[in-house]
């Protein structure tokens, strides 16, 4: 979150006068303990000469630190004059004197002694020698505690610089002086004056922050973003200011390898400060840092001297003084820039017309050294040029040789090579490597109307009029004619994994079954592999098999990458098919052969990834797909394969969310659904709004759970029947236990199944590849209720629809449907139903062996159990469902788990045990930051605290144990009122006092509990 900047006005001087002027954050002091505790010295003088020396790069901290290193003083009731140095005014004899002049004479309290009243209102300023000057400012400096602070002391004027060295040989007693300045810019005039006899010196290097301090400065960014920032911003808090206030693109631009981009806009914070105070710098300095910005890091100099056009000496001079300044590095011979924010600040300097010329310039030395084409082609790209067919070509080369490592330069290599020449017999490749480019640059709807004009002719006999197959034609049979078929293959291949991206799914379908249809089986791998993506993800599980079983044919998976995504594939082929052992036994192979891939193999199943991180997540392995979900995105980002990054940020957030990361999970949601945004992936945004929606039910105020809601539901729904599945699943069951404010549709009325308790699931059964198990509430975003099986809501009862949607077709996740109902028909008293349902989901668990899965069946157990009345058995599967849970991975789940346990055990009045498990679930809550779940421990809390206070057989009057004791024998209320001669709404009071005496909510649970209290 960008700051507002501060100028650090007269709270930093004396109270009158000017202060340090420079320009921070408004941000909480954090950090810096020892730094300060140092400092503070300065604060405590008796007798001691001292002199602290505070050295650091530019944004450092060290003016931060001045600052409240001031206040300490100020509110120790030191006397405290902070004035700091100016490059633009060091030309200027004295600047530094008179400014500390201006403060000593305008404040009274600094005027002692005869000599101040005869002479000049500020001497310092007038033409006094050096020793004269000094003289002055130690008596005014004098008699009284004072703190003297000189912040970016190497930019001061050599006149003040000298005075300052007398003052300081001759330093009064009870004066600290702090001296601030960059690192290894010490002023020369100062070093004999700090070495001078009774002067106490200490030397302090103010480090970069720690990660955590950091952290601490940017408290409202999401926890992976915020990461990012401070890794990339080095400890420095200007760095990370600067950083934070660019989009998460401008970002990549700014620190990628290859250099800034050559415009770009929302630099506001860089202009301010490091490129404002590289534009001050002397003319030949400012040249040099241009063209080190052009050229990027490097140990020529040759070419650094071509580009700026200066000679050898006159470069080995300026880049010393840059380094000096601290703004380059020299390590092992390499010249380059001490953070890329520097860079891209003095690549905004010029205009854009040297830069072009610039580049020209280096493009022609690199070529004239015959170096490689990829170090010649930025330059290229950027120079000015018309029609160059030897540019252009070089270009295209280049693109070919960085596709895989940086597809969207490669894009823009392309384009520009594009623009420079007219040769037809280079247009059909060129633009077949732009739209793979493109595609994995994560630009799709670009890709596909590069690559659409590429596709073969429907016509039977297309070699008879497509001309983009040149000499082939004559020979079919021909190598020409095979590359250009195998050209045409991957342009299908291309634009149809386009119109997956884009959400045209059957339009996708169609063109790679056309493809396979052409194609010899051992050349069809990598299009069976994107067809079985595409049917896997639209359920169509048949589909999905043959074209697993057909890629297995191929020999394809030979390749390890495709074998991989292979295996992964047939993992959860199996999985759907409730092949539980076998599937588990694929993914835990797929999960080693994707370990075993490099970078780069990696890379060509990158898409498959994500299909690993789902199987991990159906299997109750969720923190091992979340290693190679975080290593893809790692690889993906790195070597700008975007198009795949909002499907691992998806299955990263839905990961995440289920082992209790709230705030990471919420984070990684933000990133798929600003990624979605980005590269134009429609399906992804409402499946990724689905998991912050239920990450938001648990943490934030209904309101907020309310907007969000609304927001999702206004989204176009996903074309993939299995993300549709889930985007559906998630509006219904949270619009059921949401108060139904305006623009919210009451769920299946009133979905009660959805709305049962306060334990209700929300990670634990998300619809599955293969499952039809969602259904839409009715009114949503305008369509009507009905079940994926056609049942409508008028022949299904509400509480036990769930159910019936769960026998629709079985799959992995049923035993938590089947207990998502039953809980809902406990909500709704009708027990007969929910024991059918808790038996099923029993049943299901057990035929699954998914922990997940038996801790779902275990909790609805002992729901059930807990409404009948028999406490024992219910503490038993409460248990149960904890020690699943905890098997699963899944702290939030177990944490609901422990709250019912807490209940039922409140009920037995085992208060010991309860407020135990009542105590572990908020911790848990709270470390996760479940807000909302933490105020409903609460309420058990009090809730617990209020039926210990008052239970048991002796709280009872003599009429209320009669009730009790004929109630626990089974009379009804009308039975009853005969039997002792009351009314049957007495009886009914009674009863009301009875169960709230005895801390149970149902009659059934009033014989157990007088026998266990009677004991």
């Amino acid at each position: 979150m960008a700051r507002e900047p501060y100028r650090s006005g007269s709270t930093l001087g004396s109270g009158r006068g000017r202060s340090l002027g420079k320009e921070c954050a408004i941000e909480p002091f954090v950090g810096r303990v020892r730094e300060l505790s140092t400092l503070d010295a300065a604060h405590r003088t008796s007798g001691d000469r001292r002199v602290f020396l505070v050295e650091g790069p530019a944004g450092i901290g060290k003016s931060r630190l001045l600052a409240e290193s001031a206040d300490r003083a100020r509110a120790a009731g030191l006397r405290t004059i902070a004035i700091a140095a100016t490059e633009y005014e060091q030309s200027t004899p004295r600047h530094v004197l008179a400014t500390l002049g201006e403060q000593l004479t305008s404040d009274a309290d600094a005027i002692t002694g005869d000599g101040a009243q005869g002479g000049p209102v500020n001497p310092l300023a007038a033409a006094l020698d050096n020793r004269e000057s000094a003289r002055w400012l130690g008596v005014r400096l004098g008699g009284t505690p004072t703190v003297l602070i000189l912040d970016d002391v190497h930019w001061a004027d050599r006149a003040s610089l000298e005075v300052l060295a007398g003052l300081i040989r001759q330093l009064p007693d009870r004066v600290g002086v702090i001296l601030a300045y960059r690192a290894g810019q010490f002023p020369p005039e100062l070093a004999a004056a700090v070495r001078a006899p009774r002067i106490v010196v200490t030397h302090l290097t103010v480090p970069p922050l720690s990660e955590d301090e950091a952290t601490a400065l940017l408290p409202e960014i999401p926890p992976v973003r915020r990461a990012r920032l401070v890794e990339a911003a080095h400890g420095n808090p200007l760095y990370l200011q600067v950083l934070a206030e660019l989009t998460p693109t401008e970002l990549d631009e700014t620190l990628r390898a290859e250099g800034p981009a050559p415009t770009g806009h929302g630099h506001a914070a860089l202009d301010r400060t490091l490129r404002a105070e590289l534009a001050h710098l002397p003319p030949r300095e400012r040249l040099v840092a241009q063209a080190v910005a052009v050229c990027g890091a490097t140990a020529d100099t040759e070419l650094l001297c071509a580009t700026a056009e200066v000679t050898r000496p006159e470069l080995d001079d300026t880049v010393d003084d840059l380094a000096r300044r601290g703004w380059l590095t020299l390590t092992g011979g390499i010249i380059d820039f001490r953070h890329p924010l520097i860079r891209t600040a003095a690549y905004r300097l010029p205009g854009p017309a040297w830069r072009a010329a610039a580049h020209g310039r280096a493009a022609e030395f690199l070529r004239g050294v015959d170096a490689p084409v990829l170090a010649r082609a930025r330059h290229l790209e950027h120079a000015f040029g018309g029609r160059d067919p030897l540019a252009a070509a070089e270009l295209v080369q280049a693109a070919e040789q960085a596709l895989t490592t940086a597809p969207a330069t490669s894009a823009r290599w392309i384009e520009t090579a594009l623009h420079r020449t007219q040769d037809p017999a280079t247009g059909y490749p060129a633009r077949l490597l732009l739209g793979r480019a493109l595609l994995l640059s994560g630009a799709a709807d670009r890709a596909r109307d590069v690559l659409e004009p590429l596709l073969p002719h429907q016509d039977p006999s297309p070699h008879a009029s497509d001309p983009t197959l040149g000499s082939a034609q004559a020979d079919p049979t021909s190598a020409a004619a095979a590359s250009a078929m195998t050209e045409r293959g991957e342009a299908v291949l291309l634009y149809a994994r386009c119109e997956r991206i884009l959400g045209r799914v059957d339009s996708a379908r169609q063109l790679l079954t056309r493809a396979i249809e052409g194609l010899a089986p051992a050349d069809s791998g990598s299009v069976q592999l994107e067809l079985a993506i595409l049917e896997s993800q639209d359920n169509r599980d048949r589909e999905a098999g043959a074209r697993i079983r057909a890629l297995y044919e191929s020999g394809a998976v030979r390749d390890p990458a495709i074998g991989a995504a292979a295996r992964t594939l047939r993992s959860m082929q199996q999985l759907n098919d409730l092949n539980i052992d076998t599937a588990r036994t694929e993914y835990r192979a797929a999960e080693r052969e994707f370990a075993g891939l490099t970078d780069t193999q990696l890379l060509d199943g990158v898409h498959a990834v994500a299909a690993l991180g789902w199987m991990a997540y159906f299997l109750d392995d969720q923190a091992t797909g979340l290693a190679h979900i975080e290593r893809a995105i790692r690889v993906s980002r790195r070597r700008g394969h975007s198009f795949v990054l909002p499907e691992l940020h998806t299955v990263h957030a839905y990961s995440l969310g289920k082992l209790g990361r709230y705030d990471d999970a919420l984070a990684a949601a933000e990133d798929a659904l600003e990624t979605a945004r980005l590269h134009g992936y429609p399906g992804i945004a409402p499946l990724a709004g689905a998991i912050k929606l239920r990450v938001l039910e648990d943490i934030a105020p209904t309101e907020e759970v309310a907007r969000w809601w609304r927001t999702l539901d206004a989204l176009p729904r996903p074309a993939m029947h299995w993300w549709r599945g889930v985007v559906e699943a998630a509006l219904a069951e949270i619009a059921g236990r949401l108060p139904n404010p305006a623009g919210i549709p009451p769920a299946t009325p009133p979905h009660p199944a959805l709305a049962a308790t306060e334990l209700e699931p929300t990670f634990e059964s998300p619809v599955p590849a293969g499952s039809r198990a969602a259904t839409r509430p009715p009114g949503a975003n305008g369509s009507d209720s009905a079940t994926a099986t056609g049942s409508t809501s008028s022949d299904i009862p509400a509480h036990a629809r769930p159910a019936a949607r769960a026998e629709s077709r079985p799959h992995p996740m049923q035993a938590a449907e089947f207990a998502v109902a039953a809980l809902g028909c406990v909500a709704q008293r009708d027990l007969e139903t929910a024991s059918v349902l808790v038996a099923r989901a029993e049943e299901a668990a057990e035929r699954l062996g998914i922990p997940g899965q038996r801790a779902a069946a275990a909790r609805a157990r002992a729901g059930y159990l807990c409404a009948r009345g028999d406490f024992d058995e219910a503490g038993r599967a409460a248990e149960a469902a904890i020690t699943y849970y905890g098997q699963a991975g899944m702290p939030i789940f177990r944490a609901q788990a422990m709250l019912l346990a807490a209940e039922i055990a409140g009920q037995r009045g085992d208060f010991t045990t309860a407020t135990a498990r009542i105590a572990a679930a908020r911790a848990e809550f709270t470390a996760a930051g479940a807000h909302e779940l933490l105020t409903a421990a609460t309420a058990a809390q009090r809730k617990l605290a209020g039926h210990r206070g008052v239970s048991g057989p002796n709280a009872l009057t003599e009429r209320e144990r009669e009730v009790a004791e004929l109630a626990a024998r089974g009379l009804t209320n009308k039975a009853i009122a005969e039997q002792l001669y009351l009314s049957p709404r007495t009886v009914e009071d009674h009863l009301g006092r009875i169960l709230r005496k005895l801390g149970i909510t149902g009659r059934a649970g009033i014989a157990h509990r007088l026998t266990e209290l009677s004991r």
